[in-house]
């Protein structure tokens, strides 16, 4: 018996040690817990270092962005009507024929026509010319013909006539007969007959003269088409013609534009203003109204500077002024959007004609508005909210706002925040409301 018993003993002893060490682990496993609580206590009453900014009264633009293509505003597409063998091509002062940018005269003041810059070979229109010519002359010469057997015709009416009153004033007196009488009358009315058939004749000859004239004009034209003019002052972009080449209008390729321009013998462009097509997404595009002001890039790579969206200010990296001119009502079919045009303001252009372009059009604008950087926002729930510091206290305060327009790097902020208040953007997603901060820079304060 007194061996069982010390056989108990032996098996207890474990047991007991055993739960002395779990009842150790699980002091040490509270004692851990309530120090992690104290040091978690502890931190949050710790201020959180942030970076701010302050709130700022200025202007702001919101802007669309599109890509297109610039073509000069006036631009003409010059070629022959008629085919045949090219005899003259325009040379410059050098002596060298005309090529692509080389200045071009349009027609002066009172002149329909400018200076012709290149000709088919014209033996054929100007003998058909010649033909029509004297047509016309001698249609002419059968209206003078016409006027002086009108003038005859008048002076025998006339001459019948006083010998028709004569004889009535002899009848009176009885001095000859009815018979006499009559014939005198006759020959009156046969006068009058004679400068009626005059007249007839000569509207029939002027008739003439104007079938010869539409005649001559339509002469004339084969000799017009069978030379270009220089429509405008401009430059020619393209020149695809030689002296001595052969012509025909079934050589331009007009099936698209790169082979329409290939093909064509000539193009000349105003470069004084520029046109830019875009078509821009139905959200961006219902955005826009003709009038609004843009800015065109010449590089993809950079956008407007907010110096650059003032009015009057130079720009640079060859940057442009435009307006928009027109919106199209319609979405296309295939790519929903809307078919936007910008024009540059006249004058000299740090552009060429079918290079590719960007346009930032100022959509809306305020010149005194609240505005912050985006980086001051925080979304809860798909709703705005910013920080406010209080500078004396050193609490934030998270508000609710109403934004306004987006602009490239700022944004306005209609409601919620006044000027000059200190918004914490750096660090803003630790705070909560009524959080202690302290406050290691104040970006952009001149005061700091």
């Amino acid at each position: 018996m007194a061996h069982t018993a010390k056989r108990r003993v032996l098996v207890l002893i474990p047991l007991v040690l055993l739960l002395l060490g779990v009842t150790a682990l699980a002091m040490k496993r509270v004692d851990d817990h309530a120090q992690e609580k104290a040091n978690l206590k502890s931190q949050k009453t710790l201020p959180l270092s942030v970076r701010c900014v302050r709130a700022i009264s200025g202007p702001i633009q919101a802007l669309v962005f599109g890509e297109g293509t610039a073509r000069a505003v006036r631009r003409e597409f010059l070629t022959f009507e008629h085919q045949g063998k090219i005899i003259f091509v325009k040379s410059n002062k050098d002596g060298q024929t005309i090529r692509a940018g080389d200045c071009v005269q349009g027609p002066g003041e009172g002149e329909n026509l400018g200076e012709i810059l290149a000709s088919l070979d014209k033996r054929e229109h100007r003998e058909q010319l010649n033909v029509t010519g004297s047509n016309l002359v001698e249609s002419r010469q059968q209206v003078k013909i016409a006027q002086s057997r009108i003038n005859e015709a008048e002076a025998q009416q006339q001459l019948a006539e006083d010998n028709l009153k004569r004889h009535e004033k002899l009848y009176q007196v009885k001095a000859i007969s009815q018979y006499e009488l009559d014939i005198a009358r006759t020959r009156g009315k046969t006068a009058r007959t004679a400068v009626n058939s005059a007249k007839a004749r000569l509207e029939a000859a002027q008739s003439g003269v104007n079938a010869a004239q539409a005649r001559m004009k339509q002469a004339q034209l084969p000799m017009e088409r069978s030379s270009i003019y220089a429509p405008f002052d401009g430059i020619l972009t393209y020149v695809n013609v030689q002296k001595g080449d052969y012509f025909s209008p079934n050589l331009v390729n007009s099936s698209s534009e790169e082979a329409l321009l290939k093909t064509i013998p000539m193009v000349v462009i105003d470069p004084t203003q520029f046109e830019i097509t875009m078509e821009l997404p139905y959200f961006d595009g219902a955005l826009v109204r003709p009038d609004q002001p843009a800015i065109i890039m010449t590089s993809a790579d950079v956008i407007p500077s907010a110096a650059d969206l003032q009015p009057g200010t130079p720009l640079h990296n060859g940057a442009m002024r435009g307006t928009v001119f027109s919106v199209s009502p319609a979405i296309s079919p295939g790519g929903r959007a809307i078919q936007v045009k910008v024009r540059t303001e006249k004058g000299v252009q740090e552009i060429r004609d079918g290079m590719f372009v960007t346009c930032w059009i100022i959509v809306a604008e305020k010149t005194d508005a609240i505005v912050v950087p985006y980086d001051v926002f925080v979304y809860r729930k798909n709703k705005p909210y910013v920080f406010v510091v209080d500078e004396k206290k050193g609490l934030v305060q998270k508000r609710p706002v109403v934004e306004g327009i987006v602009g490239l790097s700022t944004e306005e902020i209609l409601e919620g925040v006044q000027k000059g208040e200190l918004l914490v953007n750096d660090g803003r997603h630790r705070l909560s409301d009524g959080a202690p901060v302290t406050i290691i820079e104040i970006i952009g304060d001149s005061e700091k």
